[in-house]
């Protein structure tokens, strides 16, 4: 499953639309490294460590987009730090049971349904608002 730049809503805020795009990039890099294991054709440590690169990319704009709401005294910061919060959790019990199992199903799973359905909710829900106030106090 390719994952489109096109499929995300575009946020009124070049930082924060740029940083959706490079992890559409490391998706779909991702997800090709999933395709090659379930035919049998990669080794699960090149996936561990696109993995790894994905959570600690992950890690960093959430941290980057919350200092620039708190800067911002964007009122809404708490809920939006909150599905953060909740997301981050779940990519790493995703990521942990991936590195404890080698679960190629469980992954794939997670990669194609989860992660690109919370982004593209998130990013059309609480990302556009918070870009949208960033903007206008630019």
């Amino acid at each position: 499953m390719t994952l489109y730049a096109s499929d995300l809503p575009e946020v009124p805020f070049r930082a924060m639309h740029d940083v959706h795009l490079e992890e559409v990039e490391m998706i779909n890099a991702i997800d090709a490294l999933i395709e090659d294991l379930e035919a049998g054709d990669a080794a699960a440590y090149t996936l561990d460590e696109r993995l790894a690169g994905l959570l600690a990319h992950t890690k960093a704009h959430f941290s980057n987009e919350e200092r620039l709401m708190l800067e911002a005294r964007f009122p809404p910061y708490p809920v939006h730090k909150g599905a953060h919060d909740l997301f981050l959790r779940e990519l790493e019990a995703a990521i942990a049971d991936w590195n404890a199992t080698h679960r190629i199903v469980a992954i794939a799973a997670f990669m194609r349904g989860r992660l690109p359905d919370w982004m593209k909710d998130h990013i059309g829900s609480m990302d556009f608002v918070t870009a949208r106030f960033l903007a206008m106090r630019e």
